[in-house]
C-alpha cells in the first residue's frame, strides 16, 4: 500500500501529487477540501515516503499502484484529481472505472514530442539545481528572489510559495527515487484517445510554462466525457497560485450526482 495521510470527512477524494512531489503538497487546498470530504493524500511510488516500483514505472504501473491502493483502502469508486503525472494517473483511473469522477490539473500525456522534449530537459535542469542546493536550501529558501527565480516555471506567483513548502519541494525533487526513473519512463507517454467510464474535469494553468496550456484542448478534443476549465493567472503548479479556485473546480467537479 502506499503512504497516505486522510483528513477530514464526508465522500472519499483522493489526491495524486505531480513529479517530484509528495502528499504535503496539498495542504493549501485542504481547509477547503476537508468541509465537505474524506481527503485521502497519497504519495505515489518513489515519492515521500512510498518506495519504488521494481521495474520501469509506466503511466499503466503508477495507475495499477494507485487503484490497489484505493482497494486495499476500502474506497468504492472515490473521486480522484490529480496534477501533471497525478493527473495522467487520475485520467487512467477515470478510464478504468475504479473512481467516481476525476479532477487532472496540468496533466501529463498530451504534449508534442518538441513540448515533451522542453519539458522533460526543463524537469532534468529544474532536478540539477534542486540536488545542487539542496544541503543550504533552509539558508536559502526565505529568500523570495530565490523562491522566484527557481520557481518560475513552476508557479505563476513563485515568491508566494512559503519558504519552508519551498525547501521542502527542492529536497523532494533532488532524492527522490522516483523523480529520473519516472521522467523517463511515464512523462513521455501519451494518453491515447478514447472513452472514458467516469466524467472528467481538466484544469489548466493560464500562465502554465511547463506544459503549455493549449495542451488542454487535446484533452477534450481526444477524450470523451471530459470537459476543460482554464485557470486563470495560474501557473502549471497552482496550489500556491489560486489555492481557493482551485479547491473549488476540485469540489464542483467531483460534487456527488
Amino acid at each position: 500500500m502506499l503512504a497516505h495521510d486522510r483528513h477530514g470527512e464526508g465522500p472519499p477524494l483522493v489526491l495524486l501529487h505531480f513529479l517530484g512531489g509528495h502528499r504535503h503538497v496539498w495542504g493549501p487546498l485542504l481547509p477547503h477540501l476537508t468541509r465537505d470530504r474524506t481527503v485521502v493524500t497519497v504519495d505515489l511510488p518513489g515519492f515521500g515516503d512510498s518506495r519504488s516500483l521494481a521495474g520501469s514505472p509506466t503511466l499503466a504501473r503508477l495507475t495499477d499502484a494507485v487503484a490497489g491502493t484505493i482497494a486495499e483502502l476500502g474506497l468504492d469508486r472515490p473521486a480522484v484529481a490529480g496534477l501533471s503525472l497525478g493527473g495522467g494517473i487520475a485520467i487512467e483511473l477515470a478510464r478504468a472505472g475504479t473512481v467516481s469522477s476525476a479532477v487532472a490539473v496540468s496533466p501529463i500525456g498530451f504534449a508534442t514530442l518538441p513540448e515533451m522534449a522542453f519539458a522533460k530537459a526543463s524537469i532534468r535542469a529544474t532536478h540539477a539545481a534542486s540536488r545542487a542546493i539542496a544541503g543550504q536550501v533552509d539558508r536559502l529558501a526565505p529568500q523570495a528572489t530565490l523562491r522566484a527565480a527557481l520557481g518560475a516555471q513552476m508557479f505563476a506567483k513563485p515568491w508566494a510559495v512559503p519558504p519552508e513548502d519551498a525547501a521542502g519541494l527542492v529536497r523532494s525533487m533532488a532524492h527522490s527515487p522516483g523523480t529520473l526513473p519516472v521522467l523517463r519512463a511515464a512523462m513521455g507517454q501519451e494518453v491515447v484517445a478514447g472513452g472514458l467510464l467516469a466524467p472528467l474535469t481538466v484544469a489548466w494553468g493560464q500562465r502554465d510554462a511547463l506544459l503549455l496550456p493549449r495542451q488542454g484542448r487535446r484533452v477534450v478534443e481526444r477524450l470523451s466525457y471530459s470537459r476543460l476549465v482554464p485557470l486563470a493567472g495560474c501557473g502549471h503548479i497552482p496550489l500556491w497560485d489560486a489555492p481557493e479556485r482551485v479547491a473549488d473546480v476540485i469540489l464542483d467537479a467531483t460534487a456527488p450526482r
